[in-house]
């Protein structure tokens, strides 16, 4: 596997309807602004969530500084989110979050709109990428077209997941922490999404911590996340930025033994195995030891 490392860490989520929030959050430590179209918007004010949306990617064209400015469209609603599309000033968008993600082939008709879009507006930055929301239906989850998701694509960049349209579809309510049921629902999806990246080698992208109130929690949350080998989560809140941010940097244990893996390989290069600490290390594991140490670089950019 050869998942980047240099995407986002952070994804906090703005609602589009709301300036003054996109104005609060641009000034935050969020490595990505996702300007929310979609389900923090009514479905009333849809088309004034697009005019504010446009209009503060706009203001930012002359202050190219900052977080990463995505953008979630209505997926659901292809023309919906079309018209979205068009209408976006995309020299200054890095990416699309698209919702309710099911098939490979849905990766592919968004792709083909932004590979005009680009052509229309003389794009010469890198394609602007997608990162998917995998897990808000049944047949997100199984079935052939949602293995098809496995294949990745070039402007993928990660995939996420999220429990409250999943819930929905199952005709349950989503109270956090109150059942063992939801608790073994919740980490059948985490685990689909982190398998899922792994296959189509992007990154893996936890969701949000509801209660951006409770921080405790979040950095246990983030602590399991990075154990399980998550590299970015979601957000709803600029409080929550600095305890993710601390969270899903690489633990002391495992940093002293990637510093301790590379070591040897440095020392060593034609040398395809070791031991260490009474283990065999050999080429899986000097991967990981990179990868590790290039997270640690990235955490204390």
């Amino acid at each position: 596997m050869n998942t980047p490392v240099s995407g986002p860490r952070s994804y906090l989520f703005v609602p589009g309807d709301s300036a003054h929030k996109m104005d609060k959050a641009i000034d935050s430590p969020a490595d990505a602004l996702i300007l929310d179209l979609e389900d923090s918007v009514a479905p009333s004010r849809k088309r004034e969530a697009l005019t504010t949306t446009v209009e503060f990617l706009q203001s930012r064209e002359a202050q190219p500084t900052g977080p990463a400015l995505w953008v979630r469209v209505n997926a659901s609603d292809p023309a919906l989110a079309l018209a979205e599309l068009a209408a976006l000033p995309l020299a200054r968008v890095a990416g699309i979050v698209h919702p309710k993600l099911e098939c490979h082939s849905q990766l592919e008709r968004m792709s083909a709109w932004l590979d005009a879009l680009e052509a229309r507006d003389a794009l010469g930055h890198d394609p602007i990428g997608i990162v998917g929301i995998i897990t808000e239906s049944p047949a997100a989850v199984v079935g052939e077209q949602a293995a098809s998701l496995a294949r990745g694509h070039t402007r993928l960049r990660g995939y996420s997941w999220g429990m409250e349209d999943m819930s929905a579809a199952l005709a349950r309510p989503p109270i956090a922490g109150t059942t063992d049921a939801h608790a073994a629902l919740t980490a059948a999806m985490q685990r689909h999404c982190l398998l899922m990246a792994a296959a189509a080698d992007v990154e893996p992208i936890d969701a949000i911590s509801a209660n951006f109130r409770d921080l405790d929690a979040l950095e246990h949350e983030c602590d399991y996340a990075r154990d399980l080998g998550f590299t970015a989560k979601m957000a709803i809140h600029p409080a929550q930025l600095d305890t993710l941010h601390r969270g899903l940097a690489p633990s002391v244990a495992a940093l002293d033994w990637a510093s301790r893996v590379q070591a040897l390989v440095d020392e060593n290069p034609d040398t395809a195995a070791f031991q260490l600490d009474g283990r065999m290390v050999d080429q899986p594991h000097f991967a990981v030891a990179r990868r590790i140490l290039a997270l640690a670089r990235g955490s204390s950019a």
